[in-house]
C-alpha cells in the first residue's frame, strides 16, 4: 500500500530511518475520513484511537497529545505524540516543509518539519498560499487535514 509517500509492506511493521513505517502510516490515516476504519496491522481487527491527556512541553507552542492506537481483538498497539497546526506552506522539499503558522496565542511563526506529504500537494498550497491545519506526528508531517 501506498499512501503519501510510505510505502507499507504486507502485515510486516518495517523501520527505516528511525521511524516506524507501520506507525506512521495508521497515525497519518486518523483524520483522512469520518469512518476511521482502521484495520489492524497484525490481525486486521479494528483499531480504536486513544487520546490520552496534554503533554506539556514548554518548546512547543501547540498542545500535544499522547496517542494511542489499540487493536480491539489482538495485543497491537502503537503511541505517539501528535498536534496539529493552523498555518500555510512557506517553502519545502524532498524532505523538509516550512510551516508559516500562528500560535494558540496569536503569535507568528515559522516551524520546520520532515514530511510525507505528496509534492503536488505541497506545491499547491504554496502557490495558493492557502490555510489547513498539518497533523504532526512523531515531528513528522503526515497528512494535510480539511
Amino acid at each position: 500500500m501506498v499512501g503519501l509517500g510510505i510505502v507499507f509492506i504486507g502485515r510486516e511493521i518495517v523501520s527505516i530511518k528511525s521511524y516506524n513505517k507501520s506507525k506512521i502510516e495508521i497515525f497519518s490515516k486518523l483524520w483522512m475520513d469520518d469512518k476511521h476504519n482502521l484495520k489492524c496491522p497484525k490481525c486486521g481487527g479494528q483499531l480504536i484511537l486513544i487520546q490520552a491527556d496534554p503533554i506539556e512541553d514548554f518548546n512547543n507552542p501547540y498542545t500535544t497529545y499522547e496517542t494511542v492506537v489499540e487493536c480491539s481483538s489482538c495485543s497491537f498497539h502503537t503511541t505517539a505524540e501528535s498536534f496539529t497546526i493552523l498555518g500555510s506552506v512557506k517553502d519545502f522539499n524532498v524532505d523538509h516543509v516550512e510551516i508559516a503558522g500562528w500560535s494558540p496565542s496569536g503569535s507568528r511563526f515559522i516551524s520546520k518539519y520532515e514530511h510525507f506529504i505528496d509534492y503536488n500537494v505541497l506545491n499547491n498550497l504554496k502557490k495558493t498560499g492557502e490555510i489547513v491545519e498539518f497533523l504532526v506526528v512523531d515531528s513528522y508531517v503526515v497528512q494535510v487535514i480539511g
